[in-house]
C-alpha cells in the first residue's frame, strides 16, 4: 500500500512539475508575443512617420507622393525650385517594371520633348523605351540609379529618381496632382490587378488591391501589351 501511495505521489510530483513547466512556457510565449506585437507596432509607426516626413501617402496599397504631378505613363514630376524639376517612376510603374536590370538615361544637355524618349529600361532580355512627361533640358541625372537600378523598386520617390530637368514651360502643372492623382493611381492599381488576373489568372484581394506583381511571368506579347497600356511605352 505504501508503495502504491509512493508511486501516486511521484506521479503527482511529475505532473505538477510538467504543469509548472508548461505554465512557464506559456508565460514566456505570451511575453515574447507581446514584445513582438509592440515591436511590430513600433516599426509600423516609424514607417508611417517616415512616409509623413517624406510627404508620402497610400492609394490602396500603392505609395503616392503628395507633392508630385503624375503623367499617364506613370512617371512623376516634382518641382525643385531653382533646381528645376525631377522626374521618376511612380509606385505602379516600378511594379510593372519588375526585376529591372538596367536603366539608360540621357546625358545632361539633352533636349527632351514631351511624349518622346526619356529612358530605356531593361528587364532581363526585355527592353522598353519610356516617354518623357515634360519638355525641357536635362541638367542632371541620377548616377545611383544607373549603378543600382533596383532603387526604383526600393525608393521610387526619393533615391530612385531619374533625371533633373529645366522645363521648357509650366505645362507639367496640368498633369494630375493632389487628390485627383491619388484617385487616378488607385484606379490604375485596380486596372493593373485586373490585367494581371486576366493574363495569369491571379486573384485580387478585396477592394481590388494587388496581391502580386506577376509581371515577370508574362510572355513577351503579354509584357509588351502591359508596358504599352500602363507606361505608354514606345
Amino acid at each position: 500500500m505504501n508503495a502504491l501511495i509512493s508511486i501516486i505521489e511521484s506521479i503527482g510530483i511529475f505532473l505538477g512539475g510538467l504543469a509548472v513547466r508548461f505554465g512557464l512556457l506559456v508565460a514566456v510565449l505570451l511575453v515574447l508575443t507581446v514584445i513582438f506585437l509592440i515591436g511590430l507596432a513600433a516599426v509600423r509607426l516609424v514607417q508611417a512617420l517616415r512616409r509623413s516626413v517624406l510627404g508620402l501617402g497610400t492609394a490602396d496599397g500603392l505609395a503616392w507622393k503628395r507633392s508630385g504631378y503624375y503623367a499617364p505613363g506613370h512617371t512623376w514630376v516634382e518641382s525643385r525650385g531653382a533646381q528645376g524639376i525631377r522626374v521618376g517612376f511612380d509606385d505602379l510603374a516600378q511594379r510593372v517594371l519588375s526585376h529591372v536590370t538596367a536603366i539608360t538615361l540621357p546625358p545632361p544637355g539633352t533636349k527632351l520633348k514631351e511624349g518622346e524618349a526619356l529612358t530605356q529600361v531593361g528587364c532581363g532580355d526585355r527592353h522598353v523605351v519610356i516617354p518623357s512627361p515634360v519638355s525641357g533640358t536635362v541638367v542632371a541625372i541620377n548616377d545611383a540609379v544607373i549603378r543600382d537600378p533596383v532603387l526604383i523598386h526600393h525608393d521610387p520617390y526619393r533615391h530612385g529618381w531619374l533625371v533633373a530637368v529645366e522645363p521648357a514651360s509650366t505645362a507639367y502643372t496640368r498633369l494630375q496632382w493632389g487628390g485627383a492623382a491619388r484617385q487616378w493611381l488607385r484606379e490604375e492599381g485596380i486596372r493593373f490587378s485586373r490585367f494581371m488576373e486576366t493574363q495569369l489568372q491571379l486573384h485580387a484581394a478585396d477592394g481590388g488591391e494587388m496581391t502580386a506583381p506577376g509581371a515577370s511571368f508574362l510572355d513577351r506579347e503579354q509584357w509588351n501589351d502591359m508596358v504599352r497600356s500602363f507606361l505608354k511605352a514606345q
